[in-house]
């Protein structure tokens, strides 16, 4: 089995047969956990012909661990101390957070609980022709894990106060539908619940209702994942025994929080490692069937991911910008947010040396070759310290915000546009009104001879508060000004994202 990984930033490396797991995942997916541990978002899919080794690239034997298995121990290790210990904080839709009550923290808690403990109870009642078909797992029946460095980690330079929560999710594409692969089924129902792909106030693609799992420790990031992989959809074909029917995403998300006082979500990463069902001919497999759906379906969402990618090529030197159909696949849609400049994407292609699967393989390679040439500009600002991850609701408590303080403006200038406006018509009456003038001077003659230095008084009185009333309402109108710049900055950033992936 060959092996080729194509980056965005690594370009090309060619892995022959005699590469070892560990050799791979520190040519191609080690740089991708370490941007994901400094607050960046990467995607790494397997691609390949049927039954060419990318599940076992991907997982790996229980003596020899995947890509997946040794970049969950590299995440753990490097957060040694440093992991958040309450679950008062979720990720939500694509790139939120929500703050969670302590009733849906113990709700959480019993959730993981109920899971776990779903684990061990299949691993009892599992017969000896069940767990056959699962010996070429990444995980021991007891969940735990072999073959991973436990010493291979990243030295993070962050401040003492910041910790790091890490939440898993596990999901397929199935027949272009999108199920949860951590779903209890009850028994006697084979049916799982089709899962809605929605978008969030920035346009970002999520899948709604899908159940993210916070994990303490790798050992349960694998009973996890575990759990997921006996509830994938598996079936026996002509050349391959347990050949995947269906797309699997294990997406980690990692929430970077300020715990000093009030815990602070700084940054959101996400790490997706996708499992790409392989590409299959009729003629070679000879389904029929459900099969034969299944297949068709595989090859539809593959044969649009080609067509996304020839797109973005095509766009990076035409003058005019081609249609990229994201929406004409789950697969292309749910991965869109990756492709549109908001994170490093990385493709394994696996290759079978199989003289009989040469033309499928040709087309492979061809497939890579062209991925290869596509340049992917991160759009997005890179988020530093100080920054803090603005969720919807923050944006809205920031409007409503500038709003009540631009009202408050409106108020007081309202208030000096009237006192300046009285001030004109007094003087204009008495440049107009010359017999007015005269009668007022006669009648306040003897009063002005009587109480004269008062009045002299009283004028610079009223000429120093009304230069101090002059200087606060053109402070008033700077703030104002400067309010609306920052809010129309904002929202034009926000509006020309959006307008970027709706074109």
């Amino acid at each position: 089995m060959f092996c080729v990984m194509l980056s965005c930033c690594c370009g090309v490396q060619v892995f022959g047969p005699e590469a070892s797991q560990k050799t791979v995942f520190e040519g191609s997916v080690r740089g991708l956990v370490q941007d994901v541990l400094q607050g960046g978002n990467c995607l790494l899919f397997t691609y390949g012909v049927t039954n060419a080794g990318k599940t076992f690239t991907f997982l790996g034997p229980d003596h020899n661990s995947g890509l997946l298995p040794r970049s969950l121990s590299v995440i753990f290790n490097s957060m040694e101390g440093r992991l958040y210990g309450r679950s008062d904080l979720k990720p939500q839709r694509c790139r939120d957070f929500s703050r969670l009550t302590p009733d849906q923290q113990a709700a959480e808690i019993s959730s993981k609980r109920n899971l776990l403990r779903l684990l061990k109870e299949n691993d009892k009642s599992l017969t000896a022709g069940k767990s056959a078909s699962f010996e070429g797992s990444s995980i021991s029946s007891d969940g735990s894990m072999n073959s991973v460095s436990e010493t291979d980690s990243f030295c993070l330079d962050f401040p003492s106060n910041v910790r790091f929560s890490v939440w898993v999710s596990f999901c397929e594409i199935y027949n272009e539908n999108i199920h949860d692969l951590l779903e209890q089924v009850p028994s006697g129902q084979h049916k799982r619940t089709v899962l809605r792909l929605s978008q969030d106030v920035k346009g970002n693609s999520f899948i709604k209702d899908l159940r993210w799992i916070q994990v303490n420790s790798s050992e349960e990031a694998y009973k996890v994942m575990k759990i997921g992989k006996r509830n994938q959809s598996l079936s026996a074909t002509r050349l391959n025994q347990l050949s995947s029917r269906s797309h699997s995403i294990f997406s980690i998300r990692i929430l970077r929080i300020d715990d000093s006082g009030v815990p602070r979500v700084h940054t959101i990463s996400e790490l997706s490692l996708c499992d790409l069902a392989g590409s299959e001919r009729c003629s070679r497999t000879h389904n029929t069937g459900e099969r034969l759906k299944e297949a068709g379906n595989i090859n539809g969402s593959l044969l649009t991911l080609g067509k996304c990618i020839n797109a973005m090529r095509l766009n990076q030197n035409a003058k005019f910008q081609h249609h990229v159909p994201f929406r004409e696949s789950k697969l292309t849609h749910f991965l869109q947010f990756f492709f549109c400049g908001s994170g490093r994407v990385s493709m394994v292609v696996n290759i079978n040396q199989n003289s009989s699967c040469f033309d499928e393989t040709l087309n492979v390679l061809k497939f890579s070759a062209l991925a290869q040439k596509v340049v992917v500009v991160n759009s997005r600002p890179v988020l530093d310290d100080s920054t803090c991850h603005k969720s919807a609701m923050e944006l809205s408590l920031i409007i409503d915000e500038a709003d009540q303080r631009r009202n408050m403006l409106n108020q007081g200038r309202r208030s000096s546009l009237v006192a300046w406006e009285t001030s004109l018509e007094d003087v204009l009456e008495a440049e107009d009104s010359e017999e007015w003038k005269e009668e007022e001077e006669d009648f306040m003659e003897g009063t002005v001879l009587e109480a004269g230095g008062e009045e002299e008084d009283g004028d610079r009185t009223m000429e120093e508060e009304t230069e101090k009333f002059g200087q606060e309402a053109a402070l008033r109108l700077v703030l104002e000004a400067q309010i609306r710049e920052e809010v129309s900055a904002e929202f034009m950033e926000l509006f020309n994202k959006m307008e970027k992936d709706y074109r």
